[in-house]
């Protein structure tokens, strides 16, 4: 069985995290069976070094980087250890390749190569939405969790903000809040220019068949909709924004949402 890696919260269904929501819909879109190991942030690095399982990159000072989503995958009938493994992207492709008969989550061929780009350069268009984020979601840690969170996710924003070292210290008014979330919605702007060139064949950003993709979307908007709340003006400016297009596309990955 496939054991998943990932980061609890405070806050119902548990999971949250953008990153390991990606490998959460790629087992559920699988139909593949997994428990769920819940790691706190200062316990990721003991624990993947434990199964063997090394950094996804490195500090500019050399210093391992170890994140999750992870994933250890056992044979049920001979206890082999099949795979353990770091990064989203890398579980995607190996549950492909392992899983042949379940549905891919990568089409082959030129699509795979436009989708890689697509994957590795969507965390820079969400540069404005990381404050207002990150903020909203350090208290919905717990506590053993929260520290950690705030001086890694500050040193995540050292560019914006040279010289901070804990989320805590980064000031972000009112004025500064509002005008950050118009460079949301901006963002949100640029993501469906993305995607909108196949909704002649459907929603997804292939068009009629779900991929990785889509799951990368998926994670971010579930992310947003865990952090700020179904009810909060946030969140329903997100189903607001581009004719409901967020708000439709998560519905359609609802089957894909099970959180064990």
């Amino acid at each position: 069985m496939i054991t998943l890696f990932d980061l609890p919260s405070t806050l119902p269904p548990n999971a949250w995290s953008l990153n390991t929501w990606r490998t959460r819909f790629a087992l559920n879109y699988k139909g593949l069976p997994y428990k769920t190991e819940w790691v706190e942030y200062p316990d990721i690095a003991g624990v993947l070094k434990g199964h063997g399982i090394g950094p996804t990159a490195h500090y500019p000072d050399g210093s391992p980087y170890y994140s999750l989503p992870a994933i250890l995958d056992i044979d049920d009938m001979t206890g082999e250890r099949k795979v353990a493994m770091a990064d989203s992207f890398g579980i995607a492709k190996y549950l492909d390749e392992a899983y042949t008969d379940t549905p891919k989550l990568f089409p082959g061929g030129d699509k795979d190569k436009t989708m890689e780009k697509f994957v590795k350069e969507a965390p820079m268009m969400w540069i404005p939405l990381y404050i207002i984020a990150f903020k909203v979601t350090y208290p919905k840690l717990n506590p053993a969790s929260q520290p950690h969170f705030s001086i890694a996710r500050a040193k995540d924003l050292q560019r914006l903000y040279p010289g901070k070292e804990r989320l805590e210290d980064i000031p972000l008014s009112p004025e500064e809040r509002a005008e950050s979330w118009k460079k949301v919605e901006g963002c949100f702007d640029l993501l469906e220019e993305k995607v909108k060139g196949t909704d002649e064949k459907g929603q997804w950003y292939l068009g009629s068949e779900i991929s990785f993709a889509d799951m990368v979307i998926g994670g971010l908007l579930i992310w947003l909709r865990t952090i700020f709340g179904e009810d909060s003006q946030e969140w329903k400016d997100i189903q607001g924004w581009n004719e409901g297009r967020w708000e439709r596309f998560l519905e359609g990955l609802k089957g894909y949402q099970k959180v064990d």
